[in-house]
């Protein structure tokens, strides 16, 4: 039941969340559960490919992703939004490359793609009160 209440709240989510979103979401619903249960829940669904992780996410630790296709990511490195970048192509060359690899013999067993940069909606903020560096 937490598992799939887990589970749940990272599909329902409109974005990618963080463990804090996640627990915050499943806690208003099972109020017994910890955020310990939900690390291993979040880490089990990541195993069973129910969901994808997102590391690099500009210093603002982990998300999370219902969306399991190969994509990329883009980072707000103002707000820290995070954006799925959906290229297949790209997609497809960084996995015949990263196949390649055992050339060299190094077997891959995952990688992940993040633009960092600024968002339009933050840009727009700086443009208007005179802040804008890009």
């Amino acid at each position: 039941m937490q598992k799939e209440l887990t589970l749940d709240a990272v599909n329902g989510f409109h974005g990618h969340p963080s463990v804090d979103d996640v627990y915050a979401i499943v806690s208003s619903r099972y109020s017994a559960i910890s955020k310990a249960t939900v690390y291993r829940n979040l880490a089990s669904l990541c195993e069973e490919g129910l969901i994808g992780r997102i590391s690099g996410c500009d210093g603002r630790g982990v998300r999370y992703d219902c969306n399991t296709e190969p994509h990329a990511h883009a980072v707000c490195m103002r707000c820290g939004s995070v954006f799925d970048v959906a290229d297949r192509s790209l997609m497809r060359d960084i996995e015949e490359k990263a196949g390649s690899m055992e050339e060299i013999g190094f077997s891959v067993i995952s990688h992940e793609l993040i633009f960092e940069g600024i968002c339009s909606g933050c840009r727009e903020k700086e443009k208007e009160n005179g802040t804008e560096r890009i």
